[in-house]
């Protein structure tokens, strides 16, 4: 009985972090790499005309890199959570259909 109540609720843990937070982290990261890429187009082809724009997208580009780290090492710790939970082998098959190894 204790084995069922963990297991289901382990999987209801395995769906928020499947469907909910990893698709958070993906946009999150998408935004960063946008980022990332608005400050590189603004420092490579505006910088000639305004120098002021050479610490700005300087900026940008730092920022970008900075999210995109956070949201890796937030994925990171997850998959350190996610997988240090005492489970049976379906739920560790479920997850790693997710979350490839």
């Amino acid at each position: 009985m204790k084995d069922e109540s963990f297991n289901k609720v382990y999987e209801i843990i395995s769906r928020i972090n499947t469907y909910v937070i990893n698709p958070i982290i993906l946009l999150l990261f998408g935004i960063a790499l946008l980022f990332f890429f608005y400050g590189l187009i603004e420092y490579l082809l505006k910088s000639k005309t305004d120098t002021s724009i050479i610490k700005k997208g300087t900026n940008h580009i730092l920022f970008g890199i900075f999210g995109m780290f956070i949201m890796v090492s937030v994925f990171a710790i997850l998959r350190v959570i996610v997988n240090s939970l005492p489970i049976d082998n379906i739920s560790k098959e479920t997850i790693n259909r997710v979350l490839p190894e």
